[in-house]
């Protein structure tokens, strides 16, 4: 019996044994996977923070390219602008959490910006083609209840891409010269507009002169055969207050209209002066389709909506990304990437 007994006090000490055990790898794993939610909460706050350090770096560097670009710097310093922008961001070599930094110019490309060539330490020229700065980051937040697997940090890492460009060309011979309104709520795609929102230049009929004159065969032949001149967006045109009844000028829209053929309109956001000297300036391209003009008198044309080619987006036959010139009056900085 004795036997018995020992033989039971052994089993039930055993069972304990792996209910403690079990208990322990429980416990064990719950710690793993509260750490893993702790630790991967840092890894994603780094990581936010990583991106705006990257963003800051690259435009502080881009920007440096652009001054390059304009003539306002002879000799920039496109490293120190980074790394200062970094420092001063929070991205040190050493710390609570360890931070590097890499730079390298960027160009155009078929599909977009594409490397050129890292960011040498020390002041000097740019690339004669770099548009800007890719800026990596890489940061090692250290982790807590994660090490107990054995991991003791993340590697976290982000980048940004600037660049500054000069404004999008338009194509030679291929926009009608008919102006249109910007509309800041934008335009939905398949609706149908009226193209001559243009109207409300004192003394105009929403119709562009791509040479100034306001005879009705030359309306009537830049509407039949688009010949406008290629063209950097934004810039004005004149307005022309000519009549818009004549027989040359109907056929030539109803061509367009029984076509369905695609057309370029250009896209404006003011327009100043009256009359002859009224002037349009341009900020973008849109694909319409014209669907009507009204009759006898060709006051208003409508189409329906494709699309639209802001300044900064590329449109067909134009141009591509080029840096900035000391004759730009204006050029754009932003984040692409």
């Amino acid at each position: 019996m004795r036997g018995t007994q020992g033989s039971h006090g052994s089993r039930r000490q055993g069972q304990q044994g792996q209910v403690l055990t079990i208990v322990a790898g429980g416990v064990l794993t719950l710690l793993l996977l509260l750490g893993l939610v702790i630790d991967g909460g840092i890894a994603v706050f780094n990581r936010r923070d990583g991106q705006n350090i990257a963003d800051i770096a690259a435009l502080a560097g881009t920007n440096e390219v652009a001054d390059y670009h304009t003539g306002k710097k002879a000799v920039p310093n496109v490293h120190a602008a980074i790394a200062a922008a970094a420092e001063a961001n929070g991205c040190h070599a050493v710390g609570v959490v360890p931070c590097q930094w890499r730079a390298f110019y960027v160009r155009d490309g078929a599909t977009g910006p594409r490397d050129s060539g890292p960011v040498p330490a020390g002041a000097g020229a740019p690339p004669s083609n770099a548009l800007g700065v890719r800026v990596e980051i890489t940061r090692e937040p250290r982790t807590f209840l994660a090490r107990l697997a054995l991991i003791n940090h993340w590697t976290v890492g982000t980048q940004a891409t600037a660049i500054a460009f000069q404004p999008r060309m338009a194509p030679a011979n291929g926009l009608l010269p008919i102006a249109l309104k910007l509309d800041p709520a934008g335009y939905e795609e398949g609706q149908v507009y009226d193209l001559t929102d243009g109207k409300d230049a004192p003394g105009g009929f929403g119709y562009i002169s791509w040479t100034g004159s306001n005879s009705a065969g030359a309306l009537a032949e830049s509407l039949r055969n688009p010949n406008n001149p290629s063209f950097y967006l934004p810039t004005s045109f004149f307005a022309d207050p000519g009549a818009t009844n004549a027989t040359d000028v109907r056929a030539a829209l109803n061509n367009w209209v029984n076509s369905r053929d695609e057309v370029l309109i250009p896209i404006y956001d003011t327009v100043t002066g009256t009359g002859n000297n009224a002037r349009y300036n341009i900020v973008g391209i849109a694909v319409f389709v014209v669907t009507a003009v009204a009759q006898p008198a060709v006051d208003n044309i409508r189409g329906h909506f494709v699309k639209i080619y802001p300044f900064t987006d590329p449109v067909p036959g134009g141009t591509g990304t080029r840096p900035p010139a000391p004759t730009d009056t204006g050029y754009s900085l932003s984040l692409v990437r």
